[in-house]
């Protein structure tokens, strides 16, 4: 159980196409980094990618949380990085997953759909809500585990 007040926090970013890694070794690149620094602060979440664009839920203590977003919004991977939503939160969503990931695939399109977020995803019609709605379905219904890239 969890003796800090938890602070959640939903963003968009855009993948930069420009780096040397695909799509798929970022996002292993990201999830090992992010696994590593996240057991040590204490911070779970949840990351959702679709090539283009990252998805992603941060939980922990406020400024744990936001000095993982101000090193994540720094990440030349990471462009056009928008916060969605930052508040406390009763309990984490994630609690047992330093950092669980989800790559979009076909399979699971009417999972996306469900949530309003069919297609392509455009960032200014996102809101937190929809993001962690999926996300909790995808964590779900498509593993019981983190993600293993």
């Amino acid at each position: 159980m969890d003796t800090i007040e938890i602070h959640r926090l939903v963003y968009v970013s855009k993948f930069n196409l420009g780096r040397v890694d695909s799509a798929p070794a970022a996002l292993r690149n990201i999830l090992s980094a992010s696994r590593r620094n996240n057991a040590k602060n204490g911070v779970t979440g949840y990351l959702i990618f679709d090539g283009e664009t990252f998805l992603q839920i941060l939980e922990g203590a406020e400024a744990t949380v936001s000095g993982t977003f101000a090193r994540i919004e720094s990440d030349r991977r990471h462009r056009h990085a928008s916060v969605l939503e930052a508040k406390p939160s009763s309990a984490r969503l994630f609690p047992t997953w330093s950092m669980a990931a989800y790559l979009r695939s076909p399979a699971h399109e009417a999972v996306f759909a469900r949530h309003g977020l069919g297609g392509k995803i455009h960032q200014r019609t996102l809101s937190a809500d929809r993001v962690v709605s999926l996300a909790v379905e995808l964590s779900l219904s498509v593993h019981n585990s983190p993600i293993r890239l």
